[in-house]
């Protein structure tokens, strides 16, 4: 198929089919839209010395578009300093999961709001207790991702 006939068949189903995510991610991969996250699942889980053998705060940012990603800190220090005021500041732009890990956790899910299928990155912020505090963890080109929090690292596996 030409790309000419290509074009015009998408600019026709389009219209048709615009509330579907398939559309969306459609839309996104031929450059016409924004490109979503795969990401669905999310596993986590902490050793019994994780962090140095103190409970971890773990923010899991979903961001809705680009402008809202420029805006957010590269460290886990940053993000819990600034926190509260980003959440007022980006207000739809952002949606936070908030997890409480204390060591000896075993692996489960966390529960990722319906809204992740409109979301254009997905990033990870842990309070680590290292002085420097742990980066930025974009968890966006994942479809299924798994954080195990160590004494003094944090794994990221998935795919």
């Amino acid at each position: 198929m030409n790309m000419r006939r290509y074009l015009f068949v998408l600019c026709m189903i389009m219209p048709l089919a615009s509330g579907c995510g398939t559309v969306d991610k459609l839309k996104g991969l031929v450059g016409l839209g924004r490109a979503y996250t795969p990401l669905r699942t999310l596993k986590v889980s902490a050793d019994a010395d994780a962090n140095q053998g103190n409970g971890t705060q773990l923010d899991i940012v979903l961001v809705f578009d680009s402008a809202t990603t420029d805006r957010l800190p590269k460290t886990g220090p940053d993000w819990f300093n600034q926190r509260d005021a980003l959440q007022r500041l980006l207000a739809t732009g952002i949606e936070v999961v908030s997890l409480q890990i204390p060591g000896s956790t075993p692996v489960f899910s966390a529960t990722l709001p319906a809204r992740i299928t409109k979301a254009t990155s997905v990033f990870a912020y842990a309070n680590y207790v290292k002085e420097e505090g742990w980066p930025v963890i974009a968890l966006t080109p994942y479809r299924s991702a798994s954080l195990r929090l160590t004494s003094n690292n944090i794994v990221v596996s998935g795919n």
